[in-house]
């Protein structure tokens, strides 16, 4: 019995029948001291463009906003889902799942409690989005005593207002306890166009479990960017490829177009 192909080879092998969904932060784009700094690099912007054009779906699935997403990913017609996939944004049209819609003042309450709360703890930050609030502490300069504070206090707002937690990479995020993951939205992408037959899935943190192990039910490959003492194990034990860092994965994604679409 051979071996599996890589990654590249299966998505090459019959590329208009072919998958490869991305998420943003610590995959396409490095990870920054700002999360509001984050950008897409030219050469993977435009590995992107290519592949776009050669592959039978490339998406982006993402904690962040579908607006921070429109704005930091100009490729026409590529599916982007945000906020773990409660947004969806296609062809310029963007979506809300209904059953997060009640949930948007309650997230909006929560937002104001966890800025009064964090107030006076340098390096934590608050951030609002439009179907969630996360707080990050990777700019404090006590990592493991912001961690402990912004634990006691999302785990306090999520016991109020019913939000779910969720943990990240130096970040706790409170949103809409509904059916809806990365892992979900990867399903209902995917279900959505039944031509395609190989999948490939990459991500670099808790969030992207949920898709990466869908991904892996569906037959495809979990690709895991690994960032060192931040990525969790259980993100290595998933993987099926693992790249060391940003830059190694762009590489990669040039490697495809080049293996894909030969300039």
């Amino acid at each position: 019995m051979g071996s599996r192909p890589t990654a590249i080879e299966a998505l090459a092998a019959d590329p208009a029948r072919s998958a490869l969904v991305l998420d943003f932060d610590g995959v396409l784009s490095p990870i920054v001291e700002d999360p509001t700094t984050s950008a897409l690099p030219e050469n993977v912007a435009a590995a992107l463009t290519r592949l776009a054009a050669s592959l039978g779906l490339v998406a982006v699935i993402s904690g962040r906003p579908v607006a921070f997403l429109e704005d930091r990913i100009r490729v026409p017609e590529m599916p982007l889902l945000g906020s773990y996939g409660i947004e969806r944004s296609a062809n310029g049209i963007r979506e809300l799942a209904p059953a997060a819609r009640e949930w948007l003042s309650r997230v909006r309450d929560a937002s104001g409690e966890l800025r009064d709360l964090l107030a006076d703890s340098p390096g934590i930050r608050v951030e609002e989005k439009p179907v969630s609030v996360a707080v990050h502490w990777r700019q404090a300069p006590d990592h493991a005593a912001a961690a402990n504070h912004v634990r006691q206090a999302t785990a306090r707002i999520a016991a109020e207002t019913g939000l779910r937690l969720e943990p990240g990479k130096l970040v706790e995020e409170l949103r809409p306890p509904i059916d809806v993951d990365k892992g979900s939205a990867i399903n209902a992408l995917l279900a959505t166009r039944r031509s395609l037959t190989t999948f490939a899935y990459a991500g670099d943190d808790l969030g992207d479990v949920p898709a990466l192990r869908a991904v892996q039910e569906s037959g495809g490959y979990a690709l895991v960017i690994d960032h060192g003492p931040e990525t969790d194990p259980l993100l290595r034990a998933l993987a099926d490829e693992t790249y060391n860092g940003t830059e190694a994965f762009a590489a990669w994604l040039e490697k495809l177009a080049d293996t894909i679409s030969p300039a």
